[in-house]
């Protein structure tokens, strides 16, 4: 999809403003668009055009779903700016959302959590608590989706089965007939399933 160059991360790894001027100094070219994916990293990533002789654009993704999304819309032909404005636009039309294990015991807006559930995340926060990944998936899309989605984007990370892959994209096909369903492995740990 037109990427040249990642920079790993995730929980307590967040990349450095050096690790993204290096990053940014690896791509042939002089006019480089920087997706974070993670809104821990928008910050560091809005330093790196000023540190470098490079015209970088920041597309303010904040998950990898939108991400993917901005991909979409990258044009080879057209500058940093002008792909960092259609990009943009592109991933704020996505509702994101992930599906992880509680680490502790909490009290939610969705429930009592107990160490080991599995929780359900969208944008507001917490919306689904239950003990199996596929029930806290199949909630969370019960109460995100709305009429103006077209596609649920599924990212298959550490934890994902194949059952439980086939009972959510069975529920979305029954339950939303006009949704379409993607399906792509990530492999990322600590989330089974993240969401677009």
């Amino acid at each position: 999809l037109g990427v040249l160059t990642l920079v790993h991360g995730g929980q307590a790894m967040n990349p450095s403003t050096e690790d993204l001027i290096r990053a940014v100094a690896a791509v042939p070219s002089d006019h480089v668009v920087v997706l974070p994916n993670n809104k821990n990293i928008l910050a560091v990533a809005a330093q790196v055009d000023a540190l470098t002789d490079k015209t970088v654009r920041v597309v303010p993704t904040g998950s990898i779903v939108e991400g993917f999304a901005a991909l979409l819309d990258y044009d080879p032909a057209a500058g940093a700016e002008a792909n960092a404005a259609a990009m943009a636009a592109s991933a704020g039309r996505v509702t994101a959302a992930e599906v992880t294990r509680a680490v502790r015991d909490a009290t939610t807006e969705a429930g009592l959590v107990r160490q080991g559930d599995w929780l359900g995340i969208g944008p507001a926060g917490i919306v689904a608590v239950t003990d199996t990944v596929a029930g806290a998936t199949l909630r969370l899309l019960e109460a995100l989706l709305a009429p103006r989605h077209e596609l649920v984007t599924l990212i298959e990370g550490e934890g994902a089965t194949p059952a439980d892959t086939r009972r959510i994209t069975e529920w979305v096909r029954a339950e939303r007939p006009g949704v379409a369903v993607e399906v792509h492995h990530g492999g990322q740990p600590l989330y089974p399933y993240l969401l677009g």
